[in-house]
């Protein structure tokens, strides 16, 4: 009987200093670097006042940029009016190593299809963003749109929608941002 005590007691001292050990409080794999290209996403991250031109119409709205997934992923938050109409969009973009290249979705209240691109870069040692996306135009038909944003300085930026079918370019909206 006082040998099953003493292994007991034994075996209790070796689980207590086994569970006190560094080796058992080991600390999670600490997560990759992140790539330059993911940290050029912050140029976006803040909360800024929009002004929209499109359709011969100019409206306000607001905008909120953060970063999310790891510092991976560009999450958008746009809120404001469209034809007299809430207008809600809401979009992601990351940086896509095995393209190369920024990718990003876009969708908002209008209804309209999903914008889909794999092929975001920056150019101008990042004051420009340059994606084109393959949708629908205004009536309807397949188009392709040069989405254009642009960095002049940390406390403004403009992004533009250029539809680029045939050769020639025209703009379709232009929204100027001043950070808040």
């Amino acid at each position: 009987m006082q040998f099953a005590i003493v292994l007991v007691a034994v075996l209790s001292l070796v689980l207590v200093l086994c569970a006190a050990s560094p080796a058992s409080k080991q600390e999670p794999p600490a997560a990759p670097p992140l790539p330059p290209e993911a940290k050029r996403l912050e140029a976006w991250v803040g909360t800024w006042d929009a002004e929209v031109t499109a359709m011969g119409q100019t409206t306000k709205g607001s905008e909120v940029c953060r970063i999310e997934c790891g510092g991976n992923w560009l999450v958008t938050e746009f809120d404001g009016s469209f034809m007299g109409m809430p207008y809600q969009g809401r979009g992601l973009t990351g940086w896509d190593a095995s393209k190369g290249a920024y990718a990003g979705t876009w969708v908002d209240s209008t209804g309209g299809p999903m914008s889909v691109y794999a092929n975001g870069a920056f150019t101008d040692g990042g004051k420009t963003f340059r994606a084109l996306v393959d949708s629908l135009d205004m009536a309807g038909k397949p188009a392709r749109f040069e989405y254009l944003s642009t960095f002049p300085d940390a406390r403004t930026r403009t992004f533009e929608v250029i539809q680029v079918d045939g050769g020639k370019r025209e703009l379709q909206m232009k929204i100027a941002y001043r950070r808040r």
